[in-house]
């Protein structure tokens, strides 16, 4: 985790002021979470794809130049998700202090995805966007920065779901994509089941389960959800709690301790995921035993 080196000047002010106050930073991309204030920033691009996504009582104005050279103006509010391609001359203002999560991909994730799906793919821009599936995972996202140190293999599977989203519902030839359908031969299966199993309480990556099977990050997650009914993350917390009932009910090992053993971040982030997977606290769990 670290310190975002954008800055940007508040209205009247000379002093920038970071605009993230955390970010993850990935092999193909990273997502950013923070807060400004009211500020401007003068027209610019970026290399990456970008989604952001603003919570509540968001007023920005947008002004951009289309690929045909056409100065455009739009107006984002809270429940609208802003979908931009790389390199798009822009400039915005926040109206207000705002909360907000940005996604950025790198153009080669969207090419390794569009691959896979469809050869090549143009991603056009759309300020407004109303979609459902970003916003969800926008808000998982916020709540996983709130929580402290986001985990690493869920945050990874969220940026892919986004990158595979985006190639299928935000390009110039969305209509001739098809999908896959293909499952991880048995061999595969018990290598990345076998990793996840040996790693508990480690940080695991996505990029280390796709080197581990010898495939593409998209296309093993894919493959991995199709085999297992379950996305890589949530196969790793299963396992993670199943542990845990085991050195509860086992050990008299503190709860504490097995927090950080299953590589839990704190003790208060174990018992909520122990209390959304068996519908008890650790705690109650091994008094009832």
């Amino acid at each position: 985790m670290s310190i975002d080196s954008l800055l940007c000047t508040i209205p009247g002010e000379n002093t920038p002021l970071p605009v993230f106050e955390k970010i993850v930073r990935l092999l193909k991309g990273g997502v950013s979470y923070g807060c400004s204030n009211p500020a401007h920033f003068a027209e610019h691009t970026d290399p990456h794809f970008k989604i952001a996504i603003p919570f509540e009582g968001a007023s920005i104005h947008t002004t951009w130049q289309t690929a045909s050279g056409q100065r455009k103006q739009n107006h984002v509010r809270q429940g609208h998700v802003s979908i931009l391609p790389a390199n798009l001359p822009h400039e915005t203002t926040l109206e207000n202090r705002l909360e907000m999560i940005i996604v950025n991909l790198e153009a080669s994730l969207i090419e390794e995805v569009a691959e896979e799906l469809v050869g090549t793919v143009e991603i056009i821009e759309n300020w407004t966007a109303r979609d459902v599936l970003i916003r969800q995972l926008g808000l998982e996202l916020r709540q996983e920065f709130q929580h402290g140190s986001p985990r690493l293999l869920y945050v990874e599977s969220a940026v892919n779901i986004l990158a595979t989203h985006l190639v299928r519902h935000y390009s110039a030839n969305r209509a001739d994509i098809n999908d896959l359908h293909q499952r991880l031969s048995a061999q595969k299966l018990k290598q990345a089941t076998d990793y996840i199993s040996e790693h508990l309480e480690e940080n695991i990556t996505l990029a280390e389960l796709a080197f581990v099977v010898q495939m593409s990050q998209y296309r093993f997650a894919r493959a991995f959800k199709l085999s297992t009914g379950y996305s890589p993350h949530q196969y790793l917390m299963q396992q993670r709690i199943e542990r845990a009932k085991h050195l509860l009910s086992q050990t008299k090992i503190p709860i504490v301790e097995i927090s950080y053993k299953l590589g839990f971040s704190s003790q208060s982030h174990f018992t909520s995921a122990f209390h959304r997977l068996v519908g008890v606290t650790p705690k109650n769990y091994r008094s009832k035993l």
